[in-house]
């Protein structure tokens, strides 16, 4: 189990970075448990990420709510094992091995601070579908994009195209992943 100063730690080595300061990399514990604890960042996202489908009207079909619900849930947990497990292979492709596990606590840990910029921003185009709100969801997106770059190049110290890379190759394997939940709820 987490202890909440482990917790506090991570959250404010990513609002550090957040904020363009490497110093928050020296809050990030890349321990072989340190990374495992990490993955508590998860539960924080979880019921974000729930809402978030939930204003988008992915509980509202004719399959009711368990179904989509499991589908999506098998998807959150699917995405939060792919990309390390790819990110593995990429960080030894860049030379990076012995900063992968720093990489992953502080992916890990900045997650929560991307959801906590983009769930109001989410809400507001989902609920009030007017000119403008879903411009207000992409430009978040972007800056979020931005900020996953910025924590990639400086925790794994590699190129910023490098990193704008990885960033890419973490939203296609999200679409993949999103696609094939979408398949699975469309029957």
């Amino acid at each position: 189990m987490i202890r909440a100063a482990e917790m506090m730690a991570g959250l404010t080595g990513a609002w550090l970075l957040a904020r363009r300061d490497p110093r928050g990399i020296a809050f990030f514990d890349d321990s072989a448990e340190g990374v495992y604890h990490s993955f508590w960042a998860y539960a924080l996202l979880y019921p974000g990420v729930i809402l978030l489908h939930a204003v988008n009207g992915v509980f509202s079909g004719e399959a009711g709510v368990l179904y989509p619900l499991l589908v999506k849930t098998a998807s959150f947990v699917f995405g939060a094992a792919a990309f390390p497990l790819v990110m593995a292979t990429i960080a030894d492709g860049f030379e990076r091995t012995p900063l992968y596990p720093r990489f992953i606590v502080a992916y890990n840990w900045s997650s929560v601070v991307q959801l906590a910029v983009f769930l109001p921003a989410g809400l507001v185009s989902a609920l009030m579908p007017v000119h403008g709100t879903a411009m207000l969801a992409l430009s978040v997106t972007l800056v979020l994009l931005v900020y996953q770059a910025y924590v990639t190049h400086v925790v794994l110290q590699i190129k910023p195209a490098q990193a704008a890379a990885v960033v890419l190759l973490d939203v296609l394997l999200t679409a993949v992943i999103q696609g094939w939940a979408e398949r699975l709820l469309e029957g």
